[in-house]
């Protein structure tokens, strides 16, 4: 519990404002993704497949996004049958299948992330450049104060 009154209220607001950040910020990009035809999920896949050196296995697609490998097969097969996908045997080992993106899968993901971009680089501008520069510092500070959920570090997080 919290030591003084005033850190009690210091914590409810933290609350409550990084639950409103994050509810508006998946909102917002659910929103965005569905105007390029996709979800959440199916864009996460896609652009963990863009990031990596070689065509990832289900099983590697899996524990990157931190979903299970049959949740994994229905998306990729989804995206398969949208055209951003294929998927192969693996010629050294037939038991494991891999995953490649298309053309226009890659084209796709590096569209979202323009979109992207350009909408991060409006809500910014509406902050005076030594605010802007302040909030990044203080996200990442939060960030490493707080226990790693997820195994994955700042450093090693691709931009969306």
């Amino acid at each position: 519990m919290p030591d003084t009154p005033e850190l009690a209220d210091q914590i409810a607001d933290m609350e409550r404002l990084l639950l409103r950040v994050s509810w508006t910020e998946q909102r917002r990009f659910a929103q965005q993704l569905g105007e390029f035809g996709l979800t959440v999920p199916q864009f996460f896949l896609l652009r963990s497949i863009r990031r990596m050196e070689q065509n990832p296995t289900m099983s590697t697609l899996a524990d990157e996004t931190l979903q299970r490998c049959a949740t994994v097969t229905g998306i990729v097969g989804r995206l398969q049958k949208m055209g951003l996908v294929t998927r192969q045997r693996d010629e050294r080992d037939r038991r494991r299948v891999l995953v490649e993106l298309t053309a226009h899968g890659r084209e796709l993901v590096d569209e979202v992330r323009r979109f992207r971009v350009r909408r991060l680089s409006e809500a910014l501008s509406q902050l005076p450049p030594e605010d802007a520069r302040e909030l990044l510092r203080l996200l990442r500070l939060y960030l490493r104060a707080i226990p790693d959920v997820g195994g994955t570090d700042e450093a090693a997080e691709p931009e969306i």
